[in-house]
């Protein structure tokens, strides 16, 4: 029965992460997951994970636990004084890798994508997550290498470099679905590593100003 339980909820979620990738988070019913999944109970998606918010929550998770491990795993192989775009590495690299191990066609980036834009559900990537000791460890760490660079300028960066690693990952997921490019998601890992260590290691020329909502890296 519990073999069977777990069966149902991948299914469902599986469901939900092509849906939502698709259509968008509101725009999807949780009926019509259930229908996608195969599942004849229509109330399925309650059944399981209690309502739309728990079942994007366990989706979320599911991305988490999949990429932590090889997150930790990198960060116990680096020296005793990593360099920025070592750190970084362990940070993005597991995320967008784990992306490779979906079957074709994928939608995870892009469902994480509509997640992050979705103002009603935008919220559930803020939420404590357990399970993430490599990943604290490596944002405390990050942090204390940029420690010269004003908390609400590296704020900003953050933020900027939290919409390049969704939105780079989706539109390169949309054009591995369509044929347009032959994946190499441990390329585009490193490019958006060294991209994020340049935006957070910048030079600042001039203080104060822009200033949006804290946020950082969180994938």
């Amino acid at each position: 029965m519990a073999r069977h339980s777990d069966a149902a909820r991948r299914a469902l979620m599986d469901a939900a992460e092509e849906l939502y990738g698709r259509y968008g988070i509101d725009q999807v019913s949780s009926r019509r997951i259930a229908e996608h999944a195969g599942n004849a109970n229509h109330s399925a998606v309650a059944y399981h994970f209690g309502d739309r918010d728990g079942l994007i929550g366990a989706m979320l998770d599911r991305y988490t636990e999949q990429s932590e491990p090889m997150r930790a795993g990198m960060l116990a192989a680096l020296g005793p004084e990593p360099t920025l775009v070592e750190l970084l590495r362990c940070l993005i690299v597991p995320a967008v890798r784990s992306l490779a191990d979906r079957p074709a066609p994928s939608w995870r980036a892009r469902f994480v994508n509509q997640v992050r834009t979705t103002p009603s559900a935008a919220a559930l990537l803020e939420r404590p997550i357990g399970g993430r000791a490599a990943t604290d460890t490596i944002m405390a760490a990050t942090r204390e290498r940029l420690r010269s660079i004003d908390q609400r300028v590296l704020d900003g960066r953050g933020w900027i470099l939290t919409r390049m690693v969704f939105e780079v990952c989706a539109a390169y997921e949309a054009e591995v679905a369509a044929g347009e490019r032959e994946p190499d998601w441990a390329a585009l890992g490193c490019f958006l590593t060294d991209a994020a260590a340049g935006m957070l290691a910048a030079p600042v020329t001039v203080s104060g100003g822009f200033a949006p909502d804290p946020s950082f890296l969180r994938i």
